[in-house]
């Protein structure tokens, strides 16, 4: 290798494997953000989810309330009869739809979780890899550097006596 060519090959090298972590990192920042990206949109779900439960405990009230309303209106006590049998039903069907959404809202956020889980691990192996793709560069580079001779060295020469044979004595 010439003397100008080490240095250059040197470079390339760092440069090389520089890439290679900024790469790794750019992969792991893109990753992270796709995480928080799904937090957001699960969190929202699960709120979607919520904000039904709270829509049909307002309609179960009100479905109740008018069960009473009619009773009363009626002449009869609201709270017996078939009126209270109307609210128990109610009751038994909003609390089921209720329970529903409320399950929803815990599955979205779960499901968020571990998703964003998988893409937080996806961004550390990705800059994991780029720093061992950068110690693998420049391992093949001082093994390329070796193997092309590597160093000149002067010890060679003095070792090669059949150079000096007739001048040492």
């Amino acid at each position: 290798m010439g003397a100008f060519a080490l240095p250059i090959f040197i470079a390339a090298t760092a440069v090389s494997a520089y890439g290679s972590i900024q790469e790794g990192k750019n992969k792991k920042d893109y990753y992270n953000q796709l995480a928080q990206q799904t937090k957001v949109e699960t969190e929202r779900k699960a709120i979607q989810y919520e904000f039904q439960g709270n829509q049909i405990l307002q309609r179960t009230n009100a479905a109740n309330a008018s069960a009473i309303a009619k009773a009363f209106s009626g002449g009869v006590s609201g709270f017996d009869g078939s009126a209270q049998l109307v609210q128990e039903v109610t009751n038994q069907r909003g609390g089921k739809e209720f329970a529903f959404a409320l399950a929803g809202a815990d599955s979205a956020r779960r499901n968020g979780l571990i998703q964003a889980s998988l893409y937080e691990n996806a961004g550390s192996t990705a800059e994991r890899t780029g720093y061992f793709d950068a110690a693998a560069k420049i391992g093949m580079a001082a093994v390329s550097y070796g193997t092309l001779g590597g160093a000149e060295s002067t010890a060679a020469n003095v070792t090669d006596k059949s150079t000096y044979i007739g001048t040492i004595a």
